[in-house]
């Protein structure tokens, strides 16, 4: 079985409606807001957005809360998940109780600057949208010379 590499993602858009990442593996950023090692689950936030993160395949880690992670896995659609939302939530956080980040790899990012890498990945997916259009534009123009 090959696994896939994570492709950057933000918490927000796996909070969407959408379920448009469930299946696909995905590396998410965020600030650790709880953390309970009895149902291996954790909370990670960005903003006003919030993702629920299985943390079973992880094994034993020492998380710290409020710090800076970056976890990689498959997004996956579950069941209600009611009972995982932390209580001490703002009332504008946006979060889904069905998708759930079942994480592979965790690691700790706190020197990271979030707001550069939210430009970086911004730029990357620019350009591989504008590579892809060019891709496709060079292969139209190849076609028609042939």
């Amino acid at each position: 079985m090959d696994i896939e590499a994570g492709k950057p993602v933000f918490v927000e858009e796996l909070v969407e409606p959408s379920n448009q990442h469930v299946g696909r593996t995905v590396r998410v950023t965020g600030t650790l807001h709880s953390y309970n090692p009895t149902t291996d689950r954790a909370s990670l936030v960005d903003g006003q957005y919030l993702v629920l993160i299985d943390t079973q395949l992880l094994g034993v880690m020492q998380y710290h809360l409020g710090q800076t992670y970056q976890f990689i896995g498959a997004v996956a659609s579950v069941e209600d998940m009611q009972e995982a939302v932390p209580d001490d939530l703002f009332d504008d956080t946006r979060y889904s109780l069905t998708t759930v980040l079942r994480a592979r790899v965790a690691r700790e990012v706190d020197a990271l600057d979030v707001a550069v890498y939210k430009k970086s990945v911004a730029a990357l997916r620019r350009f591989l949208d504008g590579g892809a259009a060019a891709q496709s534009t060079d292969d139209d123009s190849a076609d028609k010379r042939s």
